[in-house]
């Protein structure tokens, strides 16, 4: 496809790179010397998620805002958002005294609600994923004289997105892969555009969501089918814009796609070893490095981490869930006899194997044992496989019968 038929190209990029200077943070890329010995590629980090509102969002969103003119600035802007847009637009829309009317999904994580009535736009809750809101805020705007400020689909907004990928080129050395998440295709189709023009030996990989693999299954032949929901959301699209995709057709090399699993592994891995907090759709990188670890084994792979607005009782759920898939955190039956100090003696026995009981549950009614014992669930912290066997093989010397509790 000829460079002069797509949306935008590495002047718009660089025009959005100098509107939006001084104003959206220049974001650190750093290596990561764990995630390389881990995965056996050279992995570097693109930090986005250290943008104020926490997502790139900022750059698209403040590109497409300074291009408004005095009667659209006074009539106000909608946008709609399953949370990191609609911050930005909150955000920026307050910072130039522009009003703004944001649409979010109702299932949108509350933290990302929150954080953006912070910058006091209205904010309606609508539908249950992006398209329902789509359809309303489309309405709105109709209907109240608002202009657009669209997540991915217009051509200011992907170029803003796309300055992104001038600060990889200036802060680190050119990779070899850029993983890039992809839901409506405009950080995608910015990131690309630039390195289709300045490192077009770089291979620039999208990664979706199993549950919302619409670019996938389009570049394939294949007609868009997603699931409900997914961890993340910021990438639960459809299917990719009418602007974006023939970008992605043309520029991007492939795209991959993670499971639920997947993604929520890279979220604690990100949360443990580099102590950042990233949503699902920012890991997703990492989640592809995770789940095709021969693909990449020996290449430079830049990650981005977009964003970091993730709900804390999701990021509690994915820390025990991580907990238990590491047996870190593991529920062990115990037949103990149903006799005055029993269960004491099997606590200090635990404690002496240094199994931290973190919680107690007695199974008389379902436990399924003699009448005269009970089965006791404990749930005890662990250091891992190895600490298990132990734990059980004593528990067995001594004459107990123990089994671990899958699920």
């Amino acid at each position: 496809m000829a460079e002069q038929t797509l949306a935008i190209t590495l002047t718009d990029v660089e025009a959005a790179a100098r509107l939006i200077d001084g104003q959206v943070i220049h974001t650190p890329t750093l290596r990561s010397r764990t995630l390389s010995q881990i995965t056996g590629a050279e992995v570097w980090l693109k930090f986005e998620s250290h943008q104020f509102t926490a997502s790139f969002k900022e750059r698209g969103a403040l590109n497409r805002l300074l291009a408004l003119d005095a009667t659209q600035r006074e009539r106000g802007v909608i946008a709609m958002s399953a949370g990191n847009h609609a911050q930005a637009v909150a955000y920026h829309a307050q910072r130039l005294g522009i009003p703004a009317t944001i649409v979010m999904p109702r299932s949108t994580p509350n933290a990302k609600v929150d954080q953006t009535r912070v910058f006091e736009p209205e904010v309606i809750l609508h539908g249950l994923v992006f398209d329902e809101s789509a359809v309303l805020a489309k309405e709105l705007a109709q209907e109240r004289g608002l202009t657009m400020i669209h997540p991915y689909d217009d051509p200011a907004v992907m170029a803003g997105q796309g300055t992104l990928a001038l600060e990889v080129l200036a802060d680190a050395p050119r990779p070899e892969v850029i993983l890039v998440p992809i839901g409506g295709g405009g950080l995608i189709s910015g990131v690309a555009t630039v390195m289709a023009a300045l490192a077009p030996e770089t291979e620039v990989i999208g990664v979706q969501a199993e549950r919302f693999p619409g670019a996938y299954r389009i570049l394939k032949g294949e007609a868009p089918e997603t699931g409900s929901f997914t961890i993340a959301e910021g990438i639960g699209v459809k299917s990719p814009g009418e602007l974006t995709l023939p970008v992605i057709r043309s520029k991007v090399h492939d795209v991959l796609l993670v499971s639920e699993s997947d993604l929520e592994r890279a979220v604690l891995m990100l949360l443990e070893i580099e102590k950042a907090v990233v949503e699902g759709a920012g890991a997703a990188g990492l989640a592809a490095l995770l789940a095709h670890p021969d693909r990449f084994r020996g290449k430079r792979v830049m990650l981005l981490l977009c964003g970091g607005n993730l709900d804390l009782m999701v990021l509690s759920s994915l820390i025990l869930r991580g907990l238990v898939r590491s047996h870190r955190l593991v529920r062990v039956r115990v037949e103990v006899p149903d006799l005055p100090g029993s269960l004491g003696e099997v606590c200090q026995l635990l404690g002496e194997l240094d199994s931290n009981i973190i919680d107690i549950q007695h199974q008389r009614a379902f436990s399924g044992s003699s009448v005269r014992a009970t089965g006791v669930d404990f749930v005890l912290q662990m250091r891992g496989a190895e600490q298990i066997e132990q734990v059980l093989d004593t528990l067995a010397r001594r004459g107990y019968k123990a089994r671990l509790v899958e699920g």
